[in-house]
This record gives structure tokens, sequence and C-alpha cells, in this order.
């Protein structure tokens, strides 16, 4: 206990609670030297077996540690010395918890021991009888035996060694009498020669690598829970490179063998989820990863439902082990594909068996959150964007769709069992549950080569759009436009987002129309030849009872004019009619004001003929909101009631005059509105509307108020008025 590492000693035993201490001093102990350890190895193994007599030599841990802690842990030269008296109590402790801690460890080890020495017996006294007694059970401890001595196989005693492969020997003997052992035998002879010859450490992992093919052909994959269990704990307290042996006997045994462990995976993977936190050196970790990875080659199912049963949100181990397989090339892609199935199933399963008001939870469901979370860990894992690029048609659906279906929703609540690891757990406190969906979706588009349209998103902020329920529909449209800009939507794509929008669950209509919405703005429907079906599925939205739903079709029907303008007289009078009877909404001024805005795109692209029977309720409808209190509703309708002023020849002139007519103190008035922008789109309409009164000599002065861009004077433009009126009384009649 080197000079170098005095006071990470200390600095251990400093710790509050008695597991932690012993991890951090074993943790410190596992920076030794190769010299160093060995040296304190044997010298521990010493005191314990002094220790272990206590009863007659009276020698305790305690006494042990007061005699021997000044020799091996002692503080360097340079230390003060009142501050390394002060530190004597703290040396004396540690000494004496390690003694504590091995003995405990030896005790566990005499049983196995004890077992070991029986089956030796058995196996020499009587050899002829066990390989006839051919309907015999398996040995029921051989897993955990193995598991227990075979990380022994590269001790750095050769002693060690020989008595390993000689408990190993017998156990196969016992093992394999239902068998003929056949090579195994001559193998074995091979690697005991192998094994205790004193070998470098790789040699050593060579040979203890070859032993476990062997004891594979004969390993009954029941006992596969007691061998990783016994293994696990192997490489908690066995020395550096038997714990290194432990994983390689782990990965093995679970290679060879892992086809038969379905039944077992369960145990498996929770055995080595539970050690994670207290195997923290890298090459160890290392192993427990790779034990799942090729469990998970076996049993890939099994391995995610495994996965999947942890609790939310995510903890980090969780996290660690889902990166382990999106880093292996040959598992990522078929783990995605698996991830996907888990979600749509659910969706599919929940659509079946609910009707809306059960589905409208508060609660975000659990294994797709837990599936939609493993896809960001898979995906952020992989080297290569290959498997995303591929799969992009069907994760961006689901992915998706999980954003719609968590909008609003908090996160499941956790197990009991898992409890303390929610409160413990900081990485993904009290989540958002949308949040972690769009996380998923973002990271699948940037991992896909799509940086760029990421940045634009980001700096659109669609993300939080989409997170917020009340801006959701704004954030899917925001991610459609920059999809489409990239080229990123497929057939294939629009396909699987059609049947959403007749789904009982709100959110799913609500997502699906407004993909709908912003898809109208592309060429791409009228050149797969969609649009005719699009349209249909507007018009029914249009009467939905949720009131974005029927926003965003409105919002669809009028972008027509930017992906399909050569449709517009096509659809004039289907259109005209849904969006003149959005202008009726009694329950949502939002889709009032979608279905002016949509009427203004369309009725740019007709003339007055196009319109029809429609012009006049049109009319009607739009000055009806002149005076409304939404400054949106009010600023829209004077930008209608201009475009009319623009379609008006000779069918309608008449009929528009007097609604002019009627209008112009009003339009007189909002000139002057609280609103800049109201006031500014009624100066525009007020310029458009003017001629249709009749006043030519005022004409002139209209264009100089109205005609620029000049700061509007309100008052010398009713000075103008007035002057002119007044002048004109006894020769015109004006209706006012």
């Amino acid at each position: 206990m080197t000079f170098e590492l005095y006071e990470e000693f200390l600095r251990a035993m400093g710790l509050q609670e008695r597991k932690e201490t012993i991890r951090g001093v074993y943790s410190v102990i596992d920076q030794l030297s190769r010299t160093h350890l060995s040296t304190l190895e044997r010298l521990i193994f010493h005191l314990v077996r002094i220790a272990l007599q206590e009863e007659t030599n009276r020698m305790s841990a305690n006494a042990l540690a007061i005699v021997f802690a000044p020799c091996i842990l002692r503080c360097p030269d340079t230390t003060d010395p009142l501050q390394s008296v002060q530190d004597i109590s703290k040396t004396i402790t540690c000494v004496e918890l390690i003694v504590v801690e091995q003995m405990n460890k030896y005790r566990a080890r005499l049983k196995d021991i004890n077992s070991l020495e029986f089956a030796e017996n058995k196996a020499k006294s009587r050899p002829s009888l066990i390989r006839r007694s051919m309907t015999q059970e398996t040995f029921h401890q051989f897993g955990s035996l193995i598991g227990a001595i075979a990380p022994y196989s590269c001790d750095s005693l050769a002693t060690s060694r020989q008595w390993v492969f000689d408990c190993i020997s017998c156990l196969l003997c016992i093992q394999g009498q239902p068998m003929n052992l056949g090579s195994a035998e001559e193998e074995l002879r091979c690697l005991r020669e192998e094994l205790t010859a004193a070998p470098d450490p790789e040699a050593l992992f060579q040979a203890s690598s070859k032993m476990a093919r062997v004891v594979s052909e004969y390993f009954p994959p029941e006992q596969a829970t007691a061998f990783i269990e016994a293994t696990v704990e192997s490489m908690l307290s066995a020395s550096p490179t038997c714990a290194t042996a432990a994983g390689l006997w782990m990965k093995v045994i679970l290679k060879e063998c892992g086809d038969a462990m379905l039944d077992k995976v369960p145990a498996i993977v929770d055995i080595i989820y539970s050690h994670m936190a207290t195997i923290q050196e890298g090459s160890l970790r290392q192993f427990l990863l790779e034990a799942v990875s090729i469990l998970a080659h076996h049993h890939l199912e099994a391995v995610i439902s495994s996965l999947l049963s942890n609790h939310l949100p995510m903890d980090s181990y969780t996290s660690e082990l889902w990166r382990s397989l999106g880093g292996d090339p040959l598992l990522a892609t078929q783990v995605l594909q698996v991830l996907i199935e888990k979600i749509k199933m659910s969706t599919s399963q929940e659509e079946s068996i609910t009707s809306e008001t059960e589905t409208d939870r508060h609660l975000a469901a659990a294994e797709p959150l837990s599936a939609t979370c493993a896809i960001f860990e898979v995906v952020s894992a992989q080297q290569s964007s290959k498997a995303v690029q591929e799969l992009l048609p069907e994760l961006f659906p689901v992915l998706l769709q999980q954003v719609s279906r968590t909008s609003g929703q908090k996160m499941p609540l956790p197990r009991i069992s898992s409890w303390s690891l929610f409160q413990k757990d900081q990485q993904h406190t009290e989540g958002n549950a949308c949040r972690f969906s769009v996380q998923a979706l973002e990271s699948v588009l940037s991992k896909a080569r799509n940086e760029r349209l990421v940045r634009v998103l980001r700096t659109q902020k669609t993300w939080i759009l989409l997170e917020n329920p009340q801006t959701h529909h704004e954030g899917v449209c925001l991610l459609v436009s920059g999809l489409l800009r990239f080229g990123l939507i497929t057939l294939e794509i629009i396909q699987s987002l059609l049947p959403w929008v007749n789904s009982p669950m709100e959110n799913f209509r609500i997502t699906g129309t407004a993909f709908l919405a912003q898809l109208m703005t592309d060429t791409m429907l009228r050149e797969k030849k969609l649009l005719k079906s699009v349209l249909r599925i507007l018009e029914e939205r249009s009467q939905d009872r949720n009131s974005i739903v029927r926003q965003m079709a409105v919002r669809g029907l009028g972008n027509i004019v930017d992906g399909a303008p050569v449709k517009v007289k096509k659809y004039k009078k289907f259109l005209l009619d849904i969006l003149i009877g959005a202008l009726h909404d009694v329950f949502s001024s939002d889709v009032i004001g979608e279905s002016m805005k949509a009427l203004a795109k369309v009725l740019k692209e007709l003339k007055e003929k196009d319109i029809g029977s429609s012009f006049k309720d049109l009319t009607e409808q739009i000055w009806a909101y002149f005076d409304d209190e939404n400054d949106g509703l009010r600023s829209v309708a004077f930008v209608l009631f201009g475009i009319l002023a623009q379609l008006t020849k000779k069918k309608w002139k008449a009929y528009f005059a007097e609604q002019v007519r009627k209008s112009w103190v009003i339009l007189l008035l909002h000139l002057q509105d609280p609103s800049p922008e109201v006031s500014m789109e009624c100066r525009a309409t007020f310029h458009l509307c003017f001629p249709f009164l009749g006043l030519k000599r005022l004409q002139h002065a209209i264009n100089k108020h109205l005609g620029g861009r000049a700061e509007l004077k309100p008052e010398e433009l009713q000075v103008d008025i007035c002057r002119h009126l007044a002048s004109s009384w006894n020769t015109q009649t004006l209706s006012v």
C-alpha cells in the first residue's frame, strides 16, 4: 500500500456508508502495481488464516491491524508528525476492514471446497460406477461451483491453478456421467500442462478459455443463472487476473450454450444489471456489456423485453446496456426493428380495445415509452448512419406517433421495486414523457446524416413546439416542412400516417391532419395521384369535434394553392363550400382565422365568375368580423375584403358597391385601429374599395393619403373628406 496512494486510502475511509467505504478501498487497491498487489494478497491471506484461529491465538482482525497497519499503510516521510498520529486510527480501521472482508470471503469458499472435496473423492473412488450410471440426474451444483472456482484457473500461484484444474475435472466426471467425455479427457490433460507451467497472463487466459469451451459441452443450461451469479461475484472478489478469467468464462459459456438459455434470459439480464453499480473497472464492466450482447445474438427479443421491463425514467445502467447493443454492428438494425414493432404493437392494441375517452390518459404507457428511450440510446451509440438511413421510413412514423401519443402526458408511475432507484437516479428525473420521444426523433434525424435539417428545426424551435400540447400541431407543420425541403418524405411514410386521421385518439388525429396539411404545400401528392384522396380526408376532418383538427384541415385545403395551383379551379366549389362553412364555427376563433387565411390564398387563384353564388355569403361573413375583438380576425377580414374588391368586375359589382357603402365608415375608423397590423391592412383595403363609392373627385385625395408608404395622417384625411362632402352636398347624396 504505497506512499502515493496513502491519501486515497484515507479518503476512502472517510465515506459514510460501509458499502461505499469497502468499494472505495478496493478501488484504490486495484490501482496498485502487480508486484505490490500480489504481495498484499499473500500477506492478507496469511493474516486471515491467523484471525480465523482467534480462539487459540487471541489475535483478532483488529489486533492484527494494530500490529501491521503501521508497516503496510504508512504515511510519507514528508507528512506532518502530528497529522500522522491523527491518521493512525484510520489506517488501522482500513487494514482491519480488508482482513474482515477477506475472512468473510474465505468462509464462503469453505462451503464450496467441501462440496468439491466430496465430488473429488467420489470421482476417484468410483470412476467405473460413475460412467455406468447413465440415468442419474445432472449435478445440481455444477453451474455455481464452476462459476466460483473457474476464475482461479488464472491465479498467480501454480498450486492454486493445479487445484482448480483437479476440481473442474472431478466436476466434469460427475456432470458427464450420462454421456461419454471422449476426447474431452485428452484435451483436459493438455490444458493441465498449459495451466501448471506458470506462463504469462495472456497464455493463462488462452488456456482458461479453452477449458471453458470443454466445460461448455457438458454445461447444463438450466444452471445458467447460478453460474452467472457465481461468476459475477468472482469478478468482485478475486484478484484482477482472476476477475478477468471470470469474465472470459462467462463469455464462452454464454456463446457456446446460449441457444438453450431462453427461459433464463430475464434472470441473467437482471443479475448483470444489478451488478453494474458495483463493477466499475473498465475491462470488467466491458465483460458485462459483452455478455448481454452475446445473449442478444441468441435471443434478441427476450433480451429486449427484459431491458424494457426496467423502470422509467431510464437510469444510466440501462442506458449503457442499450448503447452496448447499439454499438454492435451485427445487432443494431435488428434491435431497432424489434423496438419499432414493440411500439407498433402497443399502439395497435391500445386503439383496438379502448374508446377515445379511455385512451385520453394522463400517464404515458410504459413499454412504448421505454422502447422509445431505447431507440434514442441505440441510435446514439451507432458509429455508422447506414442502419438509421435504411430504417428511416419506419422509424420516423413510429417516433412521430410516439411524440403525438405522449403529448401532454406525465411519466408512468415507477414500479414499487424500483422506487428507490427512481428516487436515487437523477438522469431523467420527473421527465416530460413527450420530451423523451422528441429526443429520440431528433437523434434519428441527426444520425441519418441530416445535421443541417436538425439545425434548421432547432432554430425554428420545432422541438419545443412539438412538446407543448397547445403548439404541437404547429411543430408538426414545421417538421414536415423541413423534411420536404430535404426530400425525406417518402410514399411509405405517407401511407403510414394516413390511418391516423381516423384514429379514436385525438392526439393522433391532430398529428395526422397537421402532417397532411403541410404535405399539401408540396407537389408530391399530385405527382403520386393522392391529391383527391387527401382532399376528401381533409373534408371529413373539417367537421371533426376537435377544433385543432378542424383548423389543420382548413389550412391543408388552403395549401393546395402551394402544392397544386393548377387544381384550384377544378376543386373551386369543393374548397369554397368547406372554407366558407368554417367561417360559421362557433367554438373556435382559430378555425375561423385559419379559414380566412385559406380563403385569401384560394381567392387569389380565382376570378369573379369562379366564385359564383358563394360571393354574397362570403362577403357578409367577412363583413361581420370587421369589429371583432380578435386582432387577427379583424386583420385577415380586411385582407379578404380587399381581395374581393380586386375580384369584383361585373356580376357582383353593384352588390359589392352597396357593401362598401355600408362599411366605409367602419373602414375609416379602423385606419386608427389600436393594432398596427390591423391598421395597415385596413389602409390597403380602404384604398382598394374606395372606387366603389363613386367619389371620383375625392379619389385624388385618397390616393395621396393611402396610395404610398408615407405615414398615415387620419386627421388630414378626415378634413379632406369632410371638405369634399360639404362642397358636393347639393349635387350628390351619400348614404352614410
